[in-house]
């Protein structure tokens, strides 16, 4: 009975997700008032790729300092500035859903998900649910915190822009949209800032680090990590710049510094006059090496290229 409840009302439903990749993301703070002294904080973010919530404390008496500019440059010369002494520590748990959905068709709905291959080397599942290599993660940063607020803005507790160490850990590993048993550890220096205005939204990334597996068959990496997002809604289609998400990473070997992974994601997004939300496509590929793993993991002797599509609506 479960089994054709779900071909008949489930598989419909989520085949019409993944297709379109209709996604809704949303974040936010459990605070809207500015502090005089450093108080703890809940924040959170809804996303099908990456959702979490985290909780930020601060390790002085001193309050979230403000840094007022249009200027990113200026943004991330304030965020450097005494980045080596820790001031707030923030606990987060995250959840990654499509990773998790890709593994959970392919282990329980092996018929449905193989009936969106197209040909010997491309699976559409695979493709919309692939770029994370783990279902979740529990983790821990101590750094800097700073909001950011653009000149003649009101004050927003949403905007914040972080500088620091994060240490994160997990139990699973995903490869090719399998689930493989795996305590691993991560440590990572690293730059963010997020900046969400009615008319334009702003969040980069970078960082450089380190992931280390109990499981001797999942090699151990070091990574480097780039990630930018621009929505403007008053910018032309034609903007090269404007509209525009990119992301970036290497990952090597830490016994011999091999190159062994490579993502390249790119997305233009389509803004409507007098809507809310904007359409977004992404497209970019993952190429990876067999070196990655080794033992019975080292399942493949070429190197693959998986090509990613991620349709979305941001609001």
């Amino acid at each position: 009975m479960p089994s054709l409840f779900f071909q008949a009302h489930v598989r419909p439903l989520l085949l019409v997700a993944i297709l379109y990749g209709i996604s809704l993301s949303y974040s936010g703070s459990a605070s809207s008032q500015e502090e005089t002294v450093a108080k703890p904080e809940l924040l959170y973010e809804w996303d099908p790729y990456y959702s979490d919530v985290s909780y930020n404390i601060p390790l002085t008496n001193k309050p979230i300092p403000t840094i007022t500019s249009r200027s990113e440059a200026v943004i991330l010369r304030e965020l450097l500035r005494d980045s080596l002494i820790p001031q707030y520590m923030l606990l987060e748990a995250s959840v990654y859903p499509m990773p998790i959905l890709g593994t959970y068709l392919k282990t329980y709905q092996p018929g449905f998900y193989n009936s969106t291959s197209v040909g010997d080397s491309f699976n559409v599942i695979e493709s919309l649910t692939t770029g994370f290599q783990e279902p979740w993660a529990l983790s821990m940063f101590f750094g800097n915190v700073a909001r950011l607020k653009h000149p003649g803005d009101k004050e927003t507790t949403r905007n914040y822009g972080y500088t620091g160490y994060l240490f994160s850990a997990g139990s699973k590993h995903i490869k090719d949209n399998m689930l493989v048993d795996d305590d691993w550890g991560e440590i990572e220096w690293k730059i963010k800032g997020k900046i969400d205005r009615p008319e334009q939204k702003l969040a980069w990334s970078f960082r450089v680090g380190g992931k280390f597996n109990r499981n001797h068959e999942v090699n151990n990496v070091t990574y480097l990590k780039l990630h930018r997002s621009n929505t403007d809604f008053a910018a032309s289609y034609l903007a090269w710049l404007e509209n525009t998400n990119f992301d970036f990473s290497l990952h090597f070997l830490q016994h011999s510094g091999k190159l062994v992974r490579s993502e390249l994601i790119v997305g233009k997004k389509m803004p409507l006059l007098g809507r809310s939300y904007i359409p977004t496509f992404s497209f970019g590929f993952i190429w990876t090496s067999p070196d990655e793993y080794s033992g019975a993991l080292r399942n493949e002797t070429f190197n693959k290229m998986t090509v990613v599509i991620r349709p979305s609506v941001e609001f």
